[in-house]
């Protein structure tokens, strides 16, 4: 019979969540040009407030997750006594929440996804990859045509979310109208075995953190997961509301996914954030993450970012263009007033036997309200043995109805041009505070602490 080894997944956890709040270095693959300045696309990221604004006491992560740590749980045996009558019945119904969650257990557990998709046509030759010719100005400006097709599909990816974010919310209201409930442990009508605690704390700040979780191990004890529940306010018009479900398998799998919605006042003005964390790993070291985080302010201030990753070990056999490691993150900031700057960075790692290929394009935008401002872009390789090549391009818009063109790349392309066109970017969010307001409505719903039955 296989054994889940716990020991396995907490460390595989643990460095997962030291990793947490840091955003990893930016891959630096040559300087991208601009005209008149504007801010490193990096810098975007400086304000990243993905973890807990405030931490639990007792929390088991740096996330601030209230209660016990699931990682650090081992189920009790069979014939414990603690877990009630030995001649206790399968229950007829399952927890009105348990079975809610099973389905996101096996998609996590699922490693399909670990599939590269960030492809290359740069890497097309038997003996390695080959410096791309000269092309012409028409088809350098068809690189610059990719920062819309990237935009539309990080729309969707937003609309996605957000009735992935609804559904979250949803699923943690109703497990927590559930802790007055007396029954706190039970056996399924499938064999498995489930348990439920629940607890109250207060946090450094004043917070109050009301939980309940959910523990389960399958009838066969090859799968043990947690799914757990809270919400917390203080008197003075905070409140969270948010979720974390982990796991683990006999097959080696570890997965978790946190999500946390919280709205703030600050210098009188409400604010509302959103941020989302799923990551998985496999026996075979394959892994993947995705973190999402978001801020609204009722200024029209609106905060958002992504960042995408997985890799896969590094002597799979891969086609020619694919890759064992692939990145990809997009943010946007808006100012309230008209002026917004945005950004996407895709690289991915392939490796060669003695040592790595890497490829990758970048893309940012800056501007004012007045719709000054620069658009810029790079695409590069560089090879295992160090040999480089890159493209940039770049628009400076000044308002004119003029719009200057420029580029160059390491192989001999240059182009420096002014052509007659408006300046089109995108000056206030499709989804910004009022629309974020409105759709967290089990957020709003959530009661100060002195307000609590």
């Amino acid at each position: 019979m296989q054994v889940i080894d716990r020991a396995a997944a907490a460390i595989a956890a643990a460095r997962a969540l030291l990793n947490e709040n840091l955003l990893p270095e930016k891959e630096v693959s040559g300087e991208v040009m601009a005209e008149g300045g504007g801010a490193d696309m990096d810098d975007q990221q400086e304000d990243n407030q993905n973890g807990n604004s405030s931490m639990s006491q007792s929390g088991s992560s740096g996330l601030g997750t209230p209660g016990p740590n699931f990682w650090a749980w081992t189920p009790p045996p069979d014939d414990d006594n603690s877990f009630g009558n030995s001649e206790i019945k399968p229950a007829g119904k399952a927890s009105p929440y348990l079975s809610q969650s099973s389905s996101v257990m096996e998609k996590e557990r699922s490693v399909d996804f670990l599939l590269i998709p960030f492809e290359t046509t740069m890497l097309h030759s038997e003996h390695g990859p080959l410096l791309p010719p000269i092309q012409s100005l028409e088809e350098v400006e068809e690189v610059e045509i990719t920062s819309s097709t990237e935009e539309a599909t990080h729309l969707v990816e937003e609309r996605e979310i957000g009735v992935e974010f609804s559904a979250l919310a949803a699923e943690a209201s109703l497990a927590l109208s559930k802790m007055d409930e007396v029954l706190t442990e039970g056996v399924n009508p499938d064999g498995s075995r489930w348990w439920k605690e629940m607890g109250i704390e207060q946090r450094p700040d004043g917070v109050v953190c009301k939980w309940t979780l959910l523990r389960g191990v399958s009838a066969d004890k090859t799968v043990e997961w947690e799914n757990k529940y809270w919400e917390a306010a203080d008197e003075f018009g905070y409140k969270e509301l948010a979720s974390e479900k982990s796991g683990r398998d006999a097959a080696g799998n570890v997965w978790r996914e946190y999500w946390r919605e919280s709205m703030m006042q600050i210098d009188g003005l409400v604010h509302l954030e959103k941020t989302a964390d799923k990551w998985g790993k496999n026996k075979q070291g394959d892994e993947w993450q995705e973190q999402w985080w978001e801020h609204y302010g009722a200024s029209g201030k609106v905060d958002k970012w992504a960042h995408k990753w997985c890799s896969i070990d590094p002597n799979t056999p891969l086609e020619a263009g694919h890759a064992h490691v692939w990145h990809e993150r997009w943010g946007e900031k808006y100012d309230g007033q008209g002026g917004s700057t945005k950004y996407t960075d895709k690289w991915a790692e392939c490796f060669q036997g003695d040592g790595w290929d890497k490829w990758g394009d970048k893309w940012d935008e800056h501007f004012d309200p007045n719709g000054h401002g620069v658009k810029q872009g790079e695409t590069w390789w560089e090879g295992k043995y160090g040999d480089r090549w890159n493209r940039t391009w770049g628009e400076g818009h000044n308002g004119s109805g003029w719009l200057h063109k420029y580029g160059k790349s390491s192989s001999g392309e240059h182009w420096d041009t002014h052509i007659q066109q408006d300046t089109w970017y995108e000056k206030f969010p499709h989804y910004g505070f009022y629309h974020c307001f409105e759709n967290s409505v089990q957020l709003r719903e959530v009661k100060k602490p002195s307000e609590w039955s």
